[in-house]
């Protein structure tokens, strides 16, 4: 019944956006557009010792994406983005089994009522947070919070999701997404939802966003046929038969000139149920600092502080705490393409949950999410990145 009337929600907005469109249809334009970005990176403290490799996206993530438009008249236009996510190191895709990972929606925008759009994309909660958090000012692998636990990266993406956005007003967007896991017989399972406000200001920069993901019904180790992905790592592994995890985020940022100031605070709970093996509710508090500055030369400045702290819960007498502290200098020889190092050291200490969701054992140190495959073993973990960027 909750996904009927979203389908008629969704209708109605869009017959709304129709409506007001001129019979005669205006200009079009596609245009291509991505990024490429590769480094070597160094990881130490492994249980094989330090690694050195080709590290694919470490900065901005690779891209290949088609955007575009349709004049519709009456100010309403029909757009549409697809998006897909690639490794430079080795040419292969960035998510198996799928082309257009990152976004793959459809949408109306018209400048009284608004955008509505259709399809797989970031969540209200993402948009409204991600340009006040890590990834603007510490990019991808150095800057992330641990194991992207209050999703300001762009590991969480909605499939079946509907979402609108506010026009702008005195500074102020709002916006709403919606999503369905779309499995036979088990109606609102797997589903997802978020929310989100902001205001942006000529310094001033404001976000406050709500996000909900639900399990699927095969639930032991989340089910893959939920609408919302999202990153696992050593942070969350033994809480990933949680019923649903909820996000609740703050961001914000003054610009003084060259130089900008910003932080955020998030709240992530994931809540048990019968069918979970863990039994209490994990809750992960992260406070960020981040600091940039654009020097005269063509050097780009970043740093950033990230500290996590996880209850105590689960048979765990000393919750999990995370404190990261990284920097970014990035050289731009044009606007377009850049050489960046990318440096990062982290201190975990505490206790959390093995992958089984039953066994208490020691935190280790996992820089951000790009090194969610290379734990540390032990409390301390330290990287080092030197990488080319181009966007085009």
């Amino acid at each position: 019944m909750k996904q009927t009337h979203n389908l008629i929600l969704g209708g109605m907005l869009l017959s709304g956006a129709c409506g007001i469109a001129a019979a005669q249809t205006g200009n079009s334009n596609v245009s291509i557009y991505g990024i490429v970005d590769v480094a070597v990176t160094r990881v130490d403290h492994l249980p094989g010792g330090a690694k050195t490799y080709m590290r694919s996206g470490p900065k901005d993530g690779n891209r290949i994406g088609f955007q575009g438009s349709e004049d519709l008249g009456g100010g309403t236009k029909a757009i549409f983005k697809l998006e897909a996510g690639l490794n430079t190191d080795d040419g292969t895709a960035g998510q198996a089994g799928s082309l257009f990972n990152r976004a793959a929606f459809i949408g109306l925008t018209n400048n009284k009522l608004g955008t509505l759009t259709m399809g797989r994309q970031y969540s209200s909660y993402f948009d409204a947070l991600n340009a006040l958090g890590p990834v603007p000012i510490v990019t991808g692998s150095a800057g992330d919070h641990p194991g992207d636990i209050d999703g300001f990266d762009i590991t969480i993406r909605h499939n079946n999701s509907i979402k609108y956005t506010s026009p702008t007003m005195h500074g102020f967007t709002g916006s709403a997404m919606v999503a369905s896991g779309e499995q036979a017989g088990h109606t609102g399972s797997g589903g997802s939802a978020a929310a989100s406000v902001k205001f942006d200001g000529s310094q001033w920069h404001h976000a406050l966003g709500y996000q909900l993901l639900k399990n699927g019904p095969n639930q032991l180790n989340w089910d893959a046929t939920t609408a919302g992905s999202f990153s696992k790592s050593p942070v969350n592994a033994g809480y990933l038969s949680a019923r649903d995890i909820q996000f609740l985020a703050a961001g914000t940022r003054y610009q003084m000139g060259a130089v900008s100031l910003g932080g955020s605070v998030s709240n992530v709970q994931y809540t048990p149920n019968a069918t979970s093996v863990f039994r209490d509710k994990a809750i992960f508090n992260t406070g960020a600092l981040l600091a940039q500055w654009q020097t005269s030369t063509p050097w780009l400045l970043g740093a950033g502080y990230t500290y996590t702290q996880a209850n105590r819960a689960n048979g765990i007498t000393d919750g999990a705490r995370y404190r990261q502290f990284a920097l970014q200098q990035a050289y731009w020889f044009t606007k377009r393409t850049s050489v960046y190092f990318l440096e990062a050291v982290q201190r975990a200490s505490g206790q959390t949950l093995a992958a089984n969701g039953r066994t208490v054992i020691d935190a280790d140190a996992v820089i951000g999410t790009s090194q969610a495959g290379l734990v540390g073993d032990g409390a301390h973990q330290t990287m080092f990145s030197i990488g080319l960027r181009h966007s085009f």
